[in-house]
């Protein structure tokens, strides 16, 4: 049962390596043969591999996965065209991606750009890609309607939170990945701190921990989304199993800082997307992240302290 269960987690991480040369190269070509070789299986085994692991061929994620980038791009990046939207997501030609953006979303890709609601709605609150309000974890929210946000919107986020736009340094991180709702991210937190330790990779304070995410809930289905939970390390460590490594990228980011209780996180999100709305500012490529400062469970009021960092375009 512990080999089969060694194996399992060793497929895993090939899978996830997968995942992330995806995203790193989602503007280059990318074959069957090079994810296989990525993966270090044959194209055959790869294929059918990655389609037990993940719920989808490899080719339906890379498409998937295209299309979804291109979506955040028309949405915050007005100055760049439909064709160079297109061809930076990795499609071959205009028509090809018109295509399969409008078979994704059941729209054309300029009604989106003009119509479509996301993660930085005007009133702050993160959309499904048919327009359904959802909340931080995912699920509809069912106590809270857009007319009353846009009305009593301070009553839904956190008054008095340091935001600041600065450089945040470059992180060497191991991770373990988990895909689906946001609450259950736990789960890959126990499976991380469970490896890290007996490696002596747990010296907070100088530790960070942090979740990173892939995936924009506005546009990517709850039970796709994929999360990161991480922790820092100070030096290329080998990583096997279920456990990866990556670089989260340094450089520009608005910073909010809060301490929160765990019923307060969509407030947290809404107060960074209030942020967006009246600073000027636009996101920037690449991941945000929420980066922990303490244990929650040794806080006298039970409270995260933390940051929620998301890049900037540099103006």
């Amino acid at each position: 049962m512990i080999t089969k269960e060694k194996s399992r987690q060793e497929y895993q991480a090939r899978i996830n390596r997968v995942m992330d040369y995806i995203e790193k190269h989602i503007d280059q070509p990318i074959d069957l043969t090079t994810l296989a070789d990525v993966a270090h299986f044959s194209a055959f085994h790869f294929h059918r591999m990655f389609t037990f692991l993940v719920g989808e061929t490899p080719n339906t994620f890379l498409l998937r996965i295209r299309v979804e980038k291109a979506a955040y791009l028309l949405r915050g990046y007005k100055e760049l065209s439909i064709s160079e939207v297109a061809y930076s997501c990795g499609f071959n030609n205009v028509s090809s991606f018109s295509r399969t953006f409008k078979k994704y979303f059941g729209v054309n890709a300029k009604y989106f750009r003009e119509t479509e609601k996301g993660v930085f709605a005007k009133d702050g609150l993160f959309y499904s890609k048919n327009g359904q309000l959802l909340s931080k974890n995912g699920q509809k929210n069912l106590g809270i309607n857009a007319q009353f946000c846009s009305v009593e919107f301070k009553n839904l986020i956190i008054m008095n939170t340091q935001i600041e736009v600065k450089e945040m340094p470059e992180m060497k991180v191991i991770y373990c990945r988990h895909t689906g709702q946001f609450h259950l991210i736990y789960k890959a937190y126990e499976k991380l701190i469970k490896w890290a330790a007996p490696r002596n990779l747990l010296n907070f304070p100088e530790t960070k921990s942090l979740t990173v995410y892939h995936d924009d809930p506005s546009v990517t289905e709850i039970e796709k989304v994929r999360q990161d939970a991480c922790i820092t390390v100070n030096e290329d460590i080998k990583v096997d199993g279920e456990i990866g490594k990556m670089t989260v990228e340094g450089g520009k980011y608005v910073v909010g800082r809060f301490e929160i209780q765990e019923t307060e996180f969509q407030k947290a999100w809404n107060t960074m997307c209030m942020w967006f709305t009246e600073s000027g500012y636009q996101q920037g490529d690449g991941n945000t992240y929420e980066l922990y400062y303490n244990d929650h469970t040794q806080h006298p009021e039970k409270k995260h302290i933390l940051d929620i960092c998301i890049p900037v375009k540099v103006l």
